[in-house]
């Protein structure tokens, strides 16, 4: 055999060693392709799974599983939706209550504060009141002391004039007598008037002359007129001229004169006389028939 024989046969040899590593790695790679598709899970032999066919059914039913779940999902949201709409509603709801019942507070604050500004001023105006009546008491008090005072000293004075009395009350007879005497020269004087038509003299006079009254100035209307607290059931009439004075602390302060215009039972309204105006007559000024 030639040399070309010799590297033909070992050539064979070495091909034929390929060949069979490609067979044996053809045998050991080859799969039985029906058991890898249909092995059932109770034949699976650690290293291998079970078949493709009951893969893609378990994973037809996760597949399965996981819609009905998102469709739950689904279901779910919207409900929660709508229950969070609700409650969203519910909170608008609420929130517009609660604005009101702020708003209804805030007022009622309001009130509240307008009310507090008010008592106080109410609280320092009484105050005031009773400081004054305070030092009024105290002056009641002096004048109290001096009355007890003066009612001893009247009490000497009229067991004295006790004593005058019983003289003057024969001096008092002989004046009635001169009286009578006066009133029938008097009668005779008025019938002589009525006869000659002139006015009775005694009747103007009284007209002119107001009865012994104290009272208040009740109401300023303006234009000149005021409104004081005694009237027709005082003995006030038309034409009546009363004067007016205030009393400020311990001291009083004449204002002016007054002439009464209009009578009722228990007011009367009379105009001011400017001449003898000192200062503007206002609310609670006293009013009297004659300035002791």
């Amino acid at each position: 055999m030639n040399l070309v024989g010799k590297i033909f046969v070992v050539l064979i040899f070495v091909m034929s060693l390929v060949f069979m590593s490609f067979a044996m790695a053809v045998y050991t790679v080859q799969q039985n392709w029906r058991e890898v598709v249909e092995l059932p899970a109770d034949k699976v032999v650690p290293g291998k799974q079970k078949g493709l066919k009951y893969q893609l059914q378990d994973a037809d039913a996760r597949i399965k599983e996981l819609n009905d779940r998102w469709e739950q999902a689904q279901k779910d949201r919207k409900t929660e939706t709508v229950n969070k709409q609700k409650a969203l509603t519910a909170l608008e709801t609420e929130r517009d209550e609660l604005l009101t019942t702020r708003r209804e507070l805030e007022a009622l604050l309001a009130g509240e504060e307008k009310a507090k500004r008010e008592a106080v001023a109410a609280m320092t105006a009484t105050q005031k009141l009773a400081d004054g009546y305070r030092k009024e008491l105290e002056q009641l008090r002096k004048d109290y002391i001096e009355a007890e005072r003066d009612r001893d000293a009247h009490f000497n004075e009229v067991t004295r004039k006790t004593d005058e009395l019983h003289q003057a009350a024969n001096e008092l007879q002989q004046l009635k007598l001169r009286l009578a005497e006066l009133s029938k020269d008097l009668a005779k004087y008025k019938e002589l008037a009525r006869w000659l038509d002139a006015p009775d003299p005694d009747s103007d006079y009284k007209s002119k002359i107001p009865p012994r009254v104290d009272g208040l100035v009740t109401a300023t209307p303006g234009k000149g007129l005021v409104e004081i607290s005694i009237g027709a059931d005082d003995g006030l009439s038309k034409g009546h001229r009363l004067e007016v004075y205030r009393v400020s602390g311990d001291s009083s302060v004449y204002v002016g004169r007054i002439e009464v215009v209009e009578t009722a039972p228990a007011k009367s309204v009379c105009k001011i006389d400017p001449k003898f105006q000192n200062s503007q007559v206002r609310e609670g000024d006293r009013v009297v028939s004659k300035l002791d």
